[in-house]
């Protein structure tokens, strides 16, 4: 380092010595700027002190310092790795930057992020220019609804073919999804046909003219398109992700409880949950997605019975699995008192025998035929004939 800066190393030694918050604070800020000033003229050596001084500071000092530095290295290809990981992992007004734009965090840094930290700091890294398929695989199996509309709305992002076949099986369910993922330049022709089943008129358009689509076998595209709901390829079997292997080792270790289910709602583990139940009622993890994600409960009244679990639990799944559970971000009521009593009523009177009959009905797959009748029912009113 240059004889110059001896009297800016005699002072940073000063303030080392000096407990205060006031001293910690300024040491920080004063390593920072040594760091950002001198850069290119720190040997390795000096470099790697500074970069230790300051992973240790880093939770002394307070958030503005924190933000402040991480927006100045954000940028910094030569930052040191150690204080970029603590920075991603920081609250996310302090992560945000570093994870949207530093190209010093690599694979393993975003996985590590994404499985330890918020949904902030996930819908962050979606916004990022080189997500991996690796990466985008694991927000998708971490992330919720927002998570993945923004992933799928970054071109940038690099997703698997079978991570889209999951994201389009989705989009039956979510249709902010649907116009997005049309719109990617990777879409595969195959899913975008397949979609034309539950997307919107002006999307069904969209899709006949920009994915080469011979009309006068429109009719067989269709039909094969729903032959194939039943056994789809690219979506990942049971047992493939990572919520499969994990409610599996849950259930090996007896684990796998009311209890354990219902935490996985509160922790906001969906897929999880899904999982989970799939493994005790023998139903594909698809199916019951829709029997969560559905304003009538019935459905998942009749599992639980089935299942034996207990009112409570029930009552707990229930409202866990209701968008907003009892009351919604503007403090109104989410769901209405006589909803609520209405489905607890149907919960109470219903035959645990007669549950179970239904439940070994559904295994057998005998409604998908009614699934489709009802698809062909609500598609009625819009269906566009070319």
């Amino acid at each position: 380092m240059a004889a110059s800066n001896d009297s800016v190393l005699n002072e940073l030694i000063a303030l080392s010595r000096n407990s205060s918050q006031a001293s910690r604070r300024r040491l920080f800020e004063d390593m920072g700027n040594l760091f950002l000033s001198e850069n290119e003229r720190l040997t390795e050596r000096e470099r790697a002190h500074i970069s230790d001084i300051m992973n240790k500071l880093i939770h002394d000092v307070e958030m503005t310092v924190r933000q402040t530095l991480a927006q100045e290295l954000s940028r910094n290809e030569n930052a040191p790795s150690e204080l970029i990981t603590l920075l991603a992992n920081d609250e996310i007004d302090v992560a945000r930057p570093i994870l949207v734009h530093s190209r010093v965090l690599k694979e393993p840094d975003l996985l590590v992020v994404i499985e330890r930290r918020t949904k902030e700091h996930m819908l962050a890294i979606t916004e990022r220019e080189d997500i991996s398929p690796l990466v985008s695989d694991l927000l998708i199996e971490y992330g919720d609804e927002d998570v993945m509309e923004q992933l799928i709305r970054n071109n940038d992002a690099e997703i698997s073919e079978e991570a889209l076949g999951l994201l389009v099986e989705e989009s039956k369910r979510v249709d902010s999804f649907q116009e997005p993922l049309l719109a990617r330049h990777d879409m595969p022709p195959a899913l975008a046909h397949k979609m034309f089943w539950w997307v919107s008129a002006a999307l069904r358009r969209h899709i006949v003219e920009n994915f080469k689509i011979d009309r006068n076998m429109l009719d067989r595209q269709i039909h094969d398109s729903t032959l194939a709901l039943i056994e789809d390829d690219t979506i990942p079997e049971f047992g493939e992700t990572h919520a499969d292997r994990l409610a599996a080792h849950l259930e090996a270790r007896n684990d796998l409880t009311e209890r354990t289910l219902i935490q996985t709602l509160k922790s906001n583990q969906i897929r999880l949950f899904l999982a989970g139940l799939a493994i005790k009622s023998g139903l594909d993890a698809h199916r019951l997605g829709d029997f969560v994600h559905s304003r009538n409960a019935e459905a998942m009244a009749v599992v639980c019975k089935a299942l034996s679990f207990d009112r409570s639990s029930f009552s707990a799944i229930f409202l866990l699995t209701r968008r907003g559970g009892v009351s919604g971000t503007d403090g109104k009521a989410a769901l209405k008192p006589e909803e609520i009593e209405r489905v607890m009523k149907f919960f109470d009177k219903l035959d645990p025998a007669k549950a179970q009959m239904v439940l070994e009905h559904w295994r057998m797959n005998t409604g998908y035929a009614n699934a489709i009748h009802q698809i062909d029912k609500a598609e009625d009113d819009q269906f566009v004939y070319l």
